[in-house]
């Protein structure tokens, strides 16, 4: 999906990492998304691991959809 932000976004070449986050009352999934400065890949990456261990579970089982 190309949406009309994305493309100037990666322009400014900056990091960017999304983890899951579980799900909304509505079964559909939310992610949490960490942007950080040009060339400030390690602190995106420090921030997702700090969100990870601060809030640690296991993932959640997607949803089933029945027929």
């Amino acid at each position: 999906m190309d949406g009309p932000f994305r493309s100037p976004f990666n322009l400014t070449q900056q990091p960017g990492a999304s983890l899951p986050w579980g799900f909304a009352e509505d079964g559909l999934p939310v992610g949490l998304q960490g942007v950080g400065a040009r060339f400030a890949d390690d602190q995106v990456l420090r921030l997702c691991l700090a969100f990870e261990q601060a809030f640690a579970s296991p993932h959640p089982q997607a949803p089933r959809i029945k027929d």
